[in-house]
């Protein structure tokens, strides 16, 4: 690895930093400068109040977030690199797919890619990486693209961390291919992930494909001493309220377990951006379990860890995932987790082994699942050691940090060549 004092900055590009559902990426940053390399972070949007309030390293005030900008910046900008390399325009007119709606979209994110390739010129940057494979991987990809057509920049290079399950949704639009393409490396969370650009990208582009999962720092999670041993027992669900988080099976398995006569309580944690939560309301309402459910909405990192320490269980009945941090942060933490069986999840929630994983939507596997768990105390302290461990050999942020890190320098020395 190159020393810490001859590395230029990496700029990051995230949607929204520093937010609370973000965590992974403040921390992933916190471990590379640990390790000596600098951060410099671009965000598309500004985060809430809450999320600030969280932001106990302030981090929010040392990031730069494009759609603050002035817009006479913005013009300025744009109207100045047009006038010098008018063949910009091309990048987003031949990338994704045609009609005026979509083309518009990517000619904004020129825009921002713009924003970014200065941002990064007054930082002596020479990398972006983006956290996501769609909006803050194309504004990292045209900054680049930016980059190579002015004098002395050939040297700029992007790469990108990958998560699905969104990416792979409408693959004309995220042009995923072209960008593996274009990329100095894709860091994946999953061997799923990994599998799904191998699907969609060239052979000889498969080298790029890393595996480098998500972490969190270890250290600041202890094993749980005793487990709560709380009547009713308490489900812990932490994420988004929105669809595809199967919030819905969770009322329908608890409304089963009921009608067997096992009581339980849920805590649930997470925003609800886009009105879901009602309708969830409703449902549990209809299934005469509305009180025993508890809507938290979004909480600080702190406050979460107070919930989870306190609940028998973690449960995400997820329909569409990469591999939530979240998961890991339970398993750490000592909860015995009931999840299912999509995408990256089963590489770490290994059904019988660190958690019990039933197939997505089925409420009464779901059902079953809970009841074995808190039926079966050997079963939960059986399932606790194994998932530490787990999380303690393959998602240490420090070690997973490391191996970002290396792969930024591999993809500085071969620019330099």
């Amino acid at each position: 690895m190159q020393h810490p004092h001859t590395r230029p900055p990496i700029t990051y590009v995230a949607t929204h930093f520093p937010a609370v559902s973000h965590t992974f990426i403040a921390d992933e940053i916190d471990a590379l400068e640990h390790l000596g390399v600098e951060v410099r972070v671009v965000s598309i949007n500004t985060v809430s109040d809450a999320d600030r309030q969280a932001d106990t390293r302030g981090r929010h005030r040392h990031t730069t977030y494009l759609k603050a900008t002035a817009r006479w910046r913005v013009v300025v900008a744009v109207a100045a690199t047009m006038l010098r390399h008018p063949s910009v325009l091309a990048i987003p007119l031949r990338s994704g797919p045609p009609g005026l709606r979509p083309r518009l979209w990517r000619c904004f994110h020129l825009a921002e890619g713009i924003l970014v390739f200065r941002a990064m010129r007054r930082s002596g940057s020479t990398h972006v990486h983006a956290h996501f494979g769609q909006t803050p991987a194309s504004i990292a990809w045209y900054a680049v693209e930016v980059a190579h057509r002015h004098r002395h920049c050939a040297e700029y290079r992007w790469s990108a961390t990958i998560h699905g399950w969104h990416e792979f949704v409408d693959e004309s639009e995220a042009q995923l291919r072209q960008k593996v393409a274009s990329a100095s490396f894709v860091a994946c969370i999953s061997d799923f992930t990994r599998a799904q650009l191998m699907r969609i990208s060239e052979p000889a582009d498969w080298p790029k494909l890393h595996v480098v999962r998500c972490g969190i720092d270890v250290t600041r999670f202890t094993l749980r001493e005793h487990e709560p041993a709380q009547s009713p027992p308490r489900i812990a669900l932490v994420a988004r309220v929105s669809a595809e988080k199967g919030h819905a099976v969770l009322i329908d398995a608890v409304a089963l377990l009921r009608e067997r006569g096992i009581t339980v309580a849920v805590d649930a944690v997470g925003p609800e951006p886009d009105g879901h939560g009602a309708l969830l309301r409703q449902r549990a309402e209809a299934a005469g379990i509305a009180e025993a459910i508890t809507w938290h909405g979004p909480q600080p990192p702190t406050r979460v860890a107070e919930l989870l320490g306190a609940a028998d269980v973690f449960c995400l009945p997820t329909f569409a995932e990469g591999l939530p941090v979240v998961i890991m942060e339970a398993m750490a933490r000592g909860l015995p987790v009931v999840t299912t069986y999509i995408s990256g999840i089963p590489e770490l929630a290994i059904d019988g082994d660190t958690a019990l994983v039933v197939p997505a939507a089925r409420a009464d596997l779901l059902a079953d699942a809970l009841a074995r768990l808190l039926a079966d105390a050997t079963l939960r302290a059986r399932l606790v050691a194994a998932a530490a461990a787990a999380v303690a050999t393959r998602h240490d942020i420090r070690s997973n940090a490391t191996a970002l890190a290396a792969l930024f320098d591999e993809a500085a020395e071969v620019a330099s060549t």
